[in-house]
């Protein structure tokens, strides 16, 4: 022997597959909220609908749009909860966010793909987002 492990083909495809599912694993234990099932949904929905602009938590730490603020820094705010609740009436969302038995903001194309999100899913984003906010 020349002191380096030797292993089967089929051991070898076997560490081929677990690597991946225990990286995917770490990434979801790390990015997980945790705190209840309405706000692992809203983490869900979030990545879903809203991390294309916004950075979520450290789920896309490198991700969003530029100028986009990430859910982090808007809990800082005093009317954080509000602005979540009513995201869809605030520009650029309600060109391309659709909420059932809101009437469309506007005609225009949207420049976004556009997505159908109920107050029930609002709720449980803003739910998520709380759990962002650095206490101290």
């Amino acid at each position: 022997m020349d002191g380096q492990l030797k292993f089967s083909p089929k051991q070898l495809s076997i560490k081929k597959l677990l690597r991946p599912m225990a990286v995917t694993g770490l990434l979801f234990l790390a990015t997980e909220p945790a705190k209840t099932d309405t706000a692992v949904e809203g983490f869900e929905l979030s990545v879903r609908h809203c991390s294309r602009c916004h950075v979520i938590g450290d789920f896309n730490r490198l991700g969003g749009i530029g100028n986009s603020p990430s859910f982090t820094w808007m809990v800082k705010s005093d009317d954080w909860r509000e602005r979540f609740m009513t995201f869809y009436m605030r520009r650029p969302h309600p060109v391309f966010a659709r909420v059932p038995g809101y009437p469309l903001w506007s005609d225009s194309d949207p420049y976004y793909p556009p997505f159908e999100v109920t107050l029930e899913e609002i709720e449980a984003i803003t739910e998520y987002a709380g759990t962002l906010q650095v206490t101290q």
